[in-house]
């Protein structure tokens, strides 16, 4: 495998493509946080559905339009994965294997008895501790047919794709850098997008389960233009509030069920959930909040509001922090 997902290399500038929109974020100094510029162009409904890209020339075009506009060619860059393919979970592996062998052991058993919800995966690993009987470590992968769709996108484009973080990974490092998550807490990241939702749980600051949610039809419901203040990003209105209210409501029984599994499945009643903490770009996810708190009283919930500004001293729209936690990646 060419392509490692998780590596990366310096100055490389941050791109989320979304089923919506591409962003793009550089950094100018991370202490204090300050950004240099942001972007994002949006993504006519049809091109990108549910990660997959159904387009690829309209993709071409759009994307090789903001290269121009942004004046990126042939820069590093370093993407998002995306959401519906993200396969995060624990694996034992022998005591016995040094961490760099460990690779080598997942090549071996992926497909025999580590299976996975896709062939053919590009991985990475982090150690989590070890017993006297074997090493538990955590697995991210993801399909490499579908990141290969982004890096030759990239590729074709003259930009060189440096590396990929998983958004639950980006979102939580931004919330870290800010100080809003600690590793005594048990954090239930919870991403309510446009049309998706994604959860992510933390333990001792490390993800241990992810899901993701589609909401059906709801591409389709929403209109967008351009923000008149600052001409470089999306304002998005529904157009059938009840039926996203209606998702709303679906989605907090899901939260409960996450809440349950932690606490009873993964822990068998010993710990559970400290804090739930919602964002996203969605523009009601105070709504959604509203609703939530009404179901689950008794973890706390909130939907940090943590400013970042550029250099110019013009706030970052808080739809920015994921591509915000891909440009901390291992600075």
């Amino acid at each position: 495998m060419a392509y490692r997902l998780f590596t990366q290399k310096q100055q490389a500038v941050n791109v989320y493509i979304s089923n919506y929109s591409i962003q793009l974020l550089e950094l100018k100094t991370v202490e204090p946080l300050v950004v240099h510029r942001f972007f994002e162009s949006y993504l006519p409904e049809g091109i990108i559905v549910d990660g997959r890209i159904k387009d690829p020339d309209k993709l071409s075009l759009i994307l090789g339009q903001c290269i121009q506009d942004w004046g990126i060619k042939r820069k590093q860059v370093r993407f998002i994965t995306p959401d519906a393919f993200v396969s995060v979970r624990k694996v034992k592996v022998p005591v016995d294997l040094k961490d760099d062998e460990i690779k080598g052991y997942l090549y071996l058993e992926i497909g025999h008895n580590i299976h996975l919800p896709f062939e053919e995966p590009v991985f990475d690993f982090v150690p989590l501790q070890e017993t006297e009987t074997d090493k538990e470590i955590l697995l991210f992968a993801a399909p490499e047919a579908t990141i290969n769709e982004y890096t030759e996108l990239l590729d074709d484009l003259k930009l060189d794709p440096s590396a990929a973080d998983l958004s639950a990974l980006s979102d939580y490092r931004f919330l870290f850098h800010q100080q809003h998550v600690s590793e005594k807490e048990n954090t239930l990241l919870v991403d309510v997008k446009l049309d998706s939702i994604n959860f992510s749980i933390f333990e001792q600051l490390k993800p241990i389960f992810t899901r993701h949610l589609q909401l059906e039809d709801m591409s389709k419901n929403w209109s967008y233009k351009l923000d008149p203040e600052t001409q470089v990003y999306y304002q998005y209105e529904v157009k059938e509030k009840d039926v996203l209210l209606n998702h709303f409501r679906d989605t907090v029984k899901e939260i409960e069920k996450i809440i349950n599994f932690y606490r009873f499945s993964l822990h068998q009643g010993d710990h559970q959930i400290t804090q739930i903490i919602l964002l996203g770009d969605n523009p009601y996810i105070d709504e959604f909040m509203n609703i939530l708190q009404e179901s689950v009283t008794s973890i706390n919930i909130t939907h940090p509001q943590t400013q970042v500004y550029t250099h110019k001293n013009i706030a970052v729209p808080n739809k920015f922090h994921t591509v915000l936690g891909l440009a901390l990646k291992e600075v």
